[in-house]
């Protein structure tokens, strides 16, 4: 992840969209810009947020099954995860909730409507070209979610021609292969990505077959996903290009913890089936259309998009759950740089969720339950200006958010920054966020509290950076606190329900150092968070204080070698305490011809045995090949 600095306000005068910085990844220019963090390109080095770039090098050099195992070596993002690649994970950003970060598929919203959080499982690691993490509120710019940042994820991009091919195999019966294949003309450049992946899984979860009342099968949970998506622009004339954006995924997963169709778990006497056959079958998709049209040295982007997530639930066999989001969006954006020193970005945007679902509550009769509101609009507008003075650099941010049913929200960012020197960067930051309560939050049967206020937050921040050729350093301090936290209690015997709890903080700091001499590099990474609820005045859940990661990579001829030394320190959970950890990882490429390369990678080579979540054993040693053809 090497970066340099780059004169972003010459970029800005450039007057270049945000559409084609979006997806314009092929210069060595290119993967020093940084888009999601003020919805126009800015150099990384002089963004006044703390950020990191994942770039397609990185990613091939992680060798890497999910999206989730990327997000796992970001200094203050800790992943929680209930078995494979395939099951269920949750992103933690600065100690804050997993529906507290924004998550963008090449620039469409994919938070589910109904959970607030994202399915990691369902997007593939091999069909990414870029990820960009953005630290701290940014509810100004991008609205609910974005309380403790945004991720935004970029597909693959090929010239016309041009592409690659992968095939990889690894233990529990891993298998994946991905194609990607450039095509077009001069002005028409698209890429069709396939992927196809699968495993059998392991038996993650703690099972005790002397309970009468666990239900849990002692069993490998696998899973299948499918992905092919179609990303690309045209350039129909010197100043309106029209980018495109479609995607599609299908996969399934087997799982434990639902119930099975025969009461056991009320009557220990009554016969239970010897396995529960737990499966979750999903389909998702988006598309998107934008298009961007050159007005002098500034732009504006018109975007429609188009989503859709829909899971089902088999217990034993029988189909207890469906659920179905729909999400339509539009956004106007316009930019416009009066100079160097000076620019303006200004918006609007819409979206309407819409759910459908069949849940069977009790699981035991033919009754059907469905939600009491099925559908919400959100509109927003927002103003952001940046300015320049020497050396002093000011950012502001302003945008009003209407939710349906919910509420007005108004959210603010301040930043200043200083350029110490050319190559080192001091900022300070404030700024508010804020979380629109989720359909199951308000809706859900016989539980849902259409009363709940959104969550809100309140941030502040102060950044240093230093940028060369050889030495990056990034440490940022923020502290955090979070009103109206929605939780989950149970109010009557086997009845749940949502409501506005006390307050919550979060303290801590991030450091990401990387440093290249000869054949050698080095990555660490490190985060402390201290979080409290203020009521309990205990720790949150599953955030452990201290995280590090130790990357140490050498060059030699057609090889590269790396060794990942990871630390997670003890954190609470519901049920019990999680135990500290420390992972050994271990990995070789080997460049045999300039289009061929082979890969193989050893995970948790001490065979460790932990958790991230109480009761699913993470996977033990394990290993996988790869080999990756481009043409």
């Amino acid at each position: 992840m090497k970066k340099s600095i780059l004169a972003s306000s010459i970029l800005a005068s450039l007057g270049l969209s945000i559409a084609q910085v979006a997806f314009a990844y092929e210069s060595e220019a290119d993967e020093h810009i940084l888009v999601t963090a003020n919805r126009s390109q800015q150099d990384s080095f002089l963004s006044l947020s703390a950020n990191s770039i994942i770039t397609r090098d990185d990613i091939e050099a992680m060798q890497v099954a999910s999206v989730s195992d990327i997000l796992k070596t970001i200094a203050g993002v800790h992943v929680v995860s209930q078995g494979d690649a395939g099951q269920t994970s949750s992103v933690f950003t600065r100690g804050m909730e997993s529906d507290h970060t924004l998550i963008l598929l090449d620039g469409v919203r994919v938070n589910s409507a109904t959970l607030g959080t994202t399915n990691f499982a369902a997007l593939s690691a091999q069909q990414i070209e870029r990820i960009e993490i953005v630290k701290g509120p940014r509810a100004a710019l991008w609205g609910s979610d974005a309380l403790a940042g945004v991720i935004q994820i970029f597909t693959k991009r090929y010239e016309n021609g041009k592409g690659a091919f992968n095939l990889g195999v690894g233990s529990n019966g891993f298998y994946q292969s991905s194609v990607s294949v450039g095509f077009g003309n001069e002005h028409h450049k698209y890429t069709f990505n396939a992927s196809v992946e699968k495993s059998d899984g392991f038996n993650a979860y703690h099972s005790d077959p002397n309970d009468p009342y666990d239900l849990n099968e002692p069993d490998a949970d696998g899973y299948e996903r499918e992905t092919v998506s179609l990303v690309g622009d045209s350039q129909f004339t010197q100043d309106f290009s029209l980018s495109v954006v479609a995607r599609l995924q299908r996969g399934e997963s087997e799982f434990d913890g639902s119930y099975p169709d025969k009461p056991c778990w009320r009557d220990p006497d009554s016969p239970c089936p010897e396995y529960y056959a737990n499966e979750q079958d999903s389909e998702n998709y988006h598309t998107r259309l934008a298009g961007n049209y050159q007005l002098g040295r500034g732009s504006i982007e018109l975007a429609l998009a188009k989503s859709q997530d829909s899971g089902e639930q088999y217990g034993n066999g029988v189909d207890s759950q469906r659920i179905e989001t729909k999400r339509n969006q539009a956004s106007l954006i316009a930019f416009y740089p009066f100079n160097e020193q000076s620019s303006v970005t200004t918006g609007a945007e819409w979206y309407q969720e819409k759910v459908a679902a069949n849940y069977d509550l009790d699981n035991f009769t033919a009754d059907v339950q469905t939600y009491a509101n099925d559908s919400r609009n959100v509109s927003a507008i927002f103003a952001q200006a940046r300015h320049q003075v020497d050396k002093v650099m000011f950012e502001v941010a302003v945008r009003g958010d209407d939710i349906e049913n919910v509420g007005n929200e108004t959210t603010y960012n301040l930043s200043l920054g200083y350029q110490l020197a050319d190559e080192w960067l001091i900022s300070a930051n404030a700024g508010t966020g804020f979380k629109a309560p989720s359909f199951n939050d308000l809706y859900w049967p016989n539980s849902g509290n259409a009363a709940l206020k959104p969550e809100t937050s309140e941030t502040q921040e102060i950044l240093l950076r230093h940028y060369t050729t050889a030495l990056n350093i990034e440490l940022s301090l923020y502290d955090t606190e979070v009103e109206n936290l929605i939780a989950w209690a149970e109010v009557s015997p086997n009845v749940w329900q949502p409501s506005n709890v006390d307050k919550a903080t979060m303290q801590g700091a991030d450091l990401t150092v990387s440093y290249d001499h000869g054949d050698f590099s080095h990555q660490f990474n490190a985060g402390y968070v201290d979080t409290e609820d203020q009521k309990s005045k205990q720790e949150l859940l599953r955030r452990p204080k201290v995280s590090a990661d130790y990357t140490l990579g050498y060059n030699w001829q057609a090889w590269n070698f790396n060794g990942t030394l990871s630390y997670r320190d003890e954190s609470r959970d519901s049920a019990a305490s999680i135990d500290s950890y420390w992972l050994l990882d271990l990995s070789a490429q080997w460049q045999v011809t300039e289009s061929f390369l082979l890969s193989a990678k050893v995970s948790n080579l001490l065979d460790e045995e932990y958790e991230t979540s109480t009761n699913y054993i993470a996977d033990g040693r394990n290993v996988r090949v790869n080999a990756s053809f481009s043409f």
